[in-house]
C-alpha cells in the first residue's frame, strides 16, 4: 500500500526521521547505496557525497531515497528526486542536492 506525500510536507516526513539511505547509480546500471543525514529546504534535499557517489551522479543524475520505518506498523518513505553532484573537491567529494520530484509511504508487504 502506498500514499503520495505532497512534496510541500516533505520537510516534516525527512526531519521526523533522521538517517536515510541514497541510492545512486553508476554507468554500468549497479546501484550504490549510502546511508547520510539530510537537510531539507523546500523540495531540495542535501547529504555529504564521496567520490562514487559524486562520480555516479555525475554519469546518471535520478536518484532514490529511502527511509526504512521505525517499526512493523509504521511505513518506508521513499522520494524519487534528480540529483547535482555540487561543492566537488580535488579528492572528488562533495555534496548531493536533490531536487524531489516524488515522493510516497510505502507499507511493507506482509506475506499471506
Amino acid at each position: 500500500m502506498s500514499v503520495k506525500v505532497d512534496l510541500a510536507e516533505l520537510a516534516d516526513h525527512v526531519t521526523s526521521r533522521g538517517a536515510g539511505f541514497l541510492v545512486t547509480t553508476g554507468p554500468d546500471g549497479r546501484p550504490h547505496t549510502t546511508q547520510v543525514m539530510f537537510t531539507i529546504d523546500g523540495q531540495t534535499l542535501r547529504a555529504p557525497a564521496g567520490r562514487k557517489t559524486c562520480r555516479n551522479i555525475e554519469a546518471q543524475p535520478l536518484v532514490a531515497l529511502l527511509w526504512p520505518p521505525a517499526n512493523a506498523d509504521d511505513y518506508n518513505l521513499i522520494i524519487d528526486g534528480t540529483a547535482a553532484a555540487v561543492e566537488v573537491d580535488e579528492d572528488g567529494k562533495g555534496y548531493a542536492q536533490i531536487e524531489a520530484t516524488h515522493a510516497i509511504l510505502h507499507r511493507n508487504a506482509q506475506a499471506s
